[in-house]
């Protein structure tokens, strides 16, 4: 199904002759079916990745675009290279796209595409002593598990900040956590948090590290929406404080409450849907055909193209065996990096409910492929 374009002898500087010399290339190579293409530097270092359904229009469109300030024009001046492959379906090219983007992190797809809104994950760090952060990337390096992304990020920050504060677990951002909590004579200064009673202090060596392990597991269930500690830790709180009649007090756990609630709604919403999304997605190709997707917990694990042989039955069944074989109850086998894929999948289904109809049960028994269904 790949089929690059590459244009070899390239000048050392993208002249208007060498974009020339693109443009006759893509006329004459490029065809109008769905797939991906990948704009290259004077170094072949991948600049811009892009999709579409219809490749050749939207690649010859880049050549028509004017101006300084215009995105396509300005990609197109630095391009010294294209490159593109075809997709069996609109689908799957938005989906090479995203995995394209995220192998890459081309410059122009980074520095020039504005997101829509502003968004944040919580991660919840790896290491000797794991830690609560607000992240803006999808595939922090630090993240051992990721959730999000959320539209708020303000509330989210004071959201973490607050289920930092109850659980006693660590929010700052100290790389060598494991080098401070281990070896206490070289830090001077103390953590203000652990002397307020909100951290446990692992930057200092204060902590109990059995204990510190089982807030960790408690955090991570939270997260993962199996469990609401924290929500009950605070309701306590503040139903105690109000005992005592200390309503101030009661005020400050009762603002506490309220975020750490917000949080735990949307990450148990996030599940749930997530759940819903497990199934074969038989997508009609350009051609009149059939490609099968196989898509688990929101993220495709598998594809092919519909089996027309028994041979080909046999394979594809096996092939279900692998993705969709044993329970998943805690939803771990979501890759943190593939929370964006998950984001896609949901997104194609939610504006085409008529696509959403032509998914099925992993498990309902394979037919011969039929052009016209």
């Amino acid at each position: 199904m790949t089929e690059p374009g590459r244009l070899h002898g390239r000048p050392p500087h993208s002249t208007p002759a060498h974009r020339r010399q693109l443009r006759s290339l893509v006329q004459a190579s490029c065809e109008n079916r769905p797939g991906v293409y990948r704009m290259l530097g004077p170094t072949g270092l991948v600049i811009y990745v892009g999709q579409s359904r219809v490749l050749r229009t939207r690649l010859l469109s880049y050549f028509r675009a004017k101006g300084r300030r215009n995105k396509a024009a300005r990609i197109v001046r630095h391009a010294f290279q294209i490159e593109w492959e075809y997709t069996p379906t609109e689908f799957g090219a938005l989906l090479r796209e995203l995995r394209l983007i995220k192998q890459h992190r081309p410059h122009f797809n980074t520095m020039m595409v504005l997101d829509e809104w502003p968004r944040a994950y919580v991660a919840l760090t790896g290491g000797p002593v794991p830690g609560l952060r607000v992240v803006a990337r999808s595939d922090d390096p630090q993240a051992i598990a990721l959730f999000g992304p959320f539209r708020r990020v303000a509330q989210l920050r004071d959201a973490v900040r607050a289920l930092a504060e109850v659980t006693g677990l660590r929010d700052c951002t100290l790389d060598d956590i494991g080098t401070r909590a281990t070896e206490r004579t070289r830090v001077p200064v103390g953590c203000l948090r652990h002397a307020l009673g909100t951290c446990d202090g692992p930057c200092i060596g204060a902590h109990d590290a059995p204990r510190y392990a089982r807030v960790v597991a408690d955090v991570r269930e939270f997260l993962e929406g199996r469990s609401d500690g924290p929500v009950q830790m605070l309701t306590a709180r503040m139903q105690e404080a109000a005992d005592r009649l200390a309503f101030e007090e009661a005020g400050i756990w009762r603002n506490r409450l309220a975020l750490v609630q917000w949080l735990h709604d949307r990450v148990r919403h996030f599940h749930a849907n997530v759940d819903r999304l497990t199934f074969r997605y038989h997508a009609r190709t350009v051609d009149g055909g059939e490609w099968i997707y196989l898509v688990r917990r929101g993220t495709v694990r598998g594809e092919c193209a519909a089996p027309d042989s028994p041979a080909d039955r046999d394979a594809l069944s096996a092939l279900i065996a692998r993705v969709y074989k044993g329970a998943d109850p805690d939803g771990r086998d979501i890759p943190t990096h593939d929370l964006d894929e998950f984001y896609l999948v949901a997104s194609w289904f939610r504006r085409r409910p008529d696509e959403r109809a032509r998914a099925q049960s992993p498990h309902r028994k394979l037919s011969h492929a039929s052009p016209g269904r």
